[in-house]
């Protein structure tokens, strides 16, 4: 069955249309929109793509050494799953299929805070590999017990989401009809109802969520008997709540490893390592935010330089290839993470679309690493063309 997927679907982007066909419009909006005009993920797009390296020649045959090691883990490769608020609305049961392939094949799945499954049920599929991604809630109460529960659950990784002052305005969501984050987000419209309609396996597969929206992290400490949706509640509690002083509070609270995500500034990166994190995310949240951002790529560079060549880099935004992720590599992240392909994999094929992702882009590695002639991350640094 394997091979079989390999010859029908080589790449990544030969996964993303045949989601895009089994998904409706309004779900497909959510996975794939960025913000604005879709500037800020051409400009990841177009920077990535400018990236190259030197192949030098004559090292024989050799395997390329994948290891990683990050925050003291050692990882099977040198990337893992990013985290997607409702995973399981783009296809059922995704975040429990993305945290079990991940534990298999020993690289890390970061559970949202806004996913559609329990910081309790993906820490039993994680098998000690799960990553707990943080919107930091305005009551500390809330923030506590989620850290609480993250550290029970043995997630080994906070990630602190920084760069969600608002929600953006994700037009491209509101013309396919998309309700999440409307005031009648749990509200289907007939419009939402015949996409429903037109996509019949997706509509089969979400009877599981029961015909309403689940956010499992988040109901425990929604007001009982509200006639607010939940999902007003949560925009309440998680929207521009994040200072400096708040991501002391939670690295006081917070016994483990702390990443820090949304970083594009040098002096942010700065003043996250005097605050005491372990690890920053460069990111522009995948271009879904602010369209006038940079390319994450293009700041990668001097972020490194701001905290020294030793101390913790992952990056994510745009990844599309294993070819991608040496390019962030190259220019200094230690690891990657990957959002969109996985769940491309997962709507596509289905259960096991997550395991042909994460083939996909560990052969491009591997390929990758031998046509340039880098046995490992050193080497392939050596091969970049400045």
């Amino acid at each position: 069955m394997t091979d079989n997927l390999m010859s029908k679907y080589p790449r990544i982007q030969d996964l993303e249309p045949v989601a895009s066909k089994k998904i409706p419009p309004f779900i497909h909006a959510y996975l794939e929109a960025g913000t604005g005009s879709g500037n800020t993920m051409a400009r990841n797009r177009r920077a990535l793509d400018e990236i190259t390296f030197t192949p030098e020649l004559m090292h024989g045959r050799f395997e390329p050494d994948l290891q990683t090691n990050l925050l003291g883990q050692e990882y099977a490769m040198p990337f893992g799953v990013a985290p997607i608020g409702l995973s399981s609305l783009i296809w059922p049961s995704s975040e429990q299929n993305l945290a079990a392939m991940a534990a298999r094949l020993n690289i890390p799945y970061t559970l949202s805070t806004v996913a559609g499954a329990s910081i309790e049920d993906i820490g039993k599929q994680s098998n000690g590999l799960g990553w707990f991604q943080l919107y930091p809630p305005h009551n500390r109460e809330i923030m506590n017990s989620l850290l609480n529960r993250a550290e029970n659950a043995g997630m080994r990784v906070l990630v602190v989401t920084g760069d969600v002052p608002s929600p953006s305005r994700r037009e491209d969501m509101r013309k396919a009809g998309a309700p999440i984050g409307s005031r009648n987000s749990t509200k289907i419209t007939s419009k939402i109802f015949f996409q429903i309609l037109r996509h019949p396996g997706w509509a089969l597969a979400s009877l599981k969520l029961k015909g309403k929206l689940r956010f499992k992290n988040m109901e425990p400490y929604a007001p009982k008997n509200s006639s607010k949706p939940i999902s007003t509640f949560i925009g309440e509690q998680l929207n521009g709540s994040l200072t400096w002083d708040y991501l002391s509070e939670i690295r006081s609270c917070w016994k483990g490893k702390i990443l820090l995500k949304g970083v594009l500034r040098a002096s942010d990166a700065i003043k996250a390592v005097e605050v005491g994190v372990d690890g920053i995310v460069v990111s522009n949240h995948g271009g879904r935010q602010f369209d006038g951002n940079p390319a994450s790529i293009s700041v990668l560079p001097s972020v490194r330089q701001a905290v020294g060549a030793k101390f913790p880099l992952v990056f994510d935004s745009g990844i599309r290839s294993g070819l991608d992720i040496l390019r962030a590599l190259a220019l200094g992240a230690n690891f990657v993470l990957v959002g969109r392909p996985f769940l491309y994999g997962i709507a596509a094929i289905g259960a096991e679309g997550g395991d042909h992702v994460a083939k996909i882009l560990k052969e491009e590695i591997s390929n990758a690493l031998v046509q340039i002639g880098a046995k490992n991350i050193p080497e392939l640094r050596q091969r970049l063309n400045l």
